[in-house]
């Protein structure tokens, strides 16, 4: 006897595509700002941005420096900051709030971020098993597209107006007057706006790099998958013997 299948493989169920594809978005927004913090990274942009002119110290010092603010905020265990009262050759009380500000704001985007990666995880599955591979496709493959194209919205806003992007961000995660320093203080000079340029390109690089894999992966997934005839067609359902 022969009976019509029809494949889930050839379904696309449009709440779950939606799903994946805002996890997948975000998800990759967090993972790519979590590379960020990779040791290189920071060491890299010091050494070509840190200003030695407006300091006390030497730019190998302010290097180091800026590698023990990464560490810190990044929460490495053990790791210090240069405390003191003179903001030029040490990070005051007021600083010292700041960057408790940004390693909190770090940390809760790294909590957020697996637990992104999770509820990503535990879609696929559900999708694979409720509506097969052309939703998980489509999921993986527009949700890279939509990070890439964040990430270029961002990166044109960055261009056209860094100062102000780079003021936004700040008046989102913090209060206001504890991020705005001298501009020969210690902190301003071991991370210039030069430095967060540069982050932000960074940023931008990895977010594209990481979309693309995923959009890849999504498109690759996809190959391979038919699509359930119209009703009326006269192309042949998919037989399968069952006795």
């Amino acid at each position: 006897m022969m009976a019509k299948k029809k494949s889930k493989q050839s379904k696309r169920n449009p709440v779950l595509v939606l799903l994946l594809v805002l996890l997948t978005m975000f998800s990759l927004l967090g993972l790519s700002f979590r590379l960020l913090l990779i040791p290189p990274i920071t060491r890299i942009l010091a050494e070509n941005t840190v200003n030695s002119s407006l300091s006390d110290f030497k730019h190998s010092e302010l290097v180091e420096v800026a590698e023990m603010g990464r560490a810190y905020v990044a929460g490495d265990k053990g790791a210090t900051l240069p405390e003191g009262t003179n903001e030029k050759t040490a990070y005051p009380p007021d600083v010292i709030s700041h960057m408790d500000d940004v390693r909190y704001v770090i940390h809760m985007a790294l909590i957020a971020t697996i637990a992104l990666v999770v509820l990503l995880i535990i879609s696929l599955i559900i999708a694979g098993i409720k509506a097969g591979r052309r939703t998980i496709s489509f999921g993986l493959l527009f949700g890279g597209i939509m990070a890439v194209v964040l990430a270029l919205v961002l990166a044109t806003i960055g261009f056209v107006n860094f100062d102000r992007l780079f003021t936004a961000m700040h008046e989102l995660f913090f209060a206001e007057g504890t991020w705005t320093f001298a501009v020969d203080s210690l902190l301003i000079c071991t991370y210039p706006i030069e430095f967060w340029i540069g982050m932000g390109i960074v940023w931008a690089i990895l977010l594209m790099l990481l979309s693309s894999i995923v959009s890849f992966i999504g498109y690759l997934f996809g190959r391979g998958t038919t699509r359930i005839p119209r009703q009326g067609s006269n192309t042949r359902s998919e037989l399968v013997n069952v006795g």
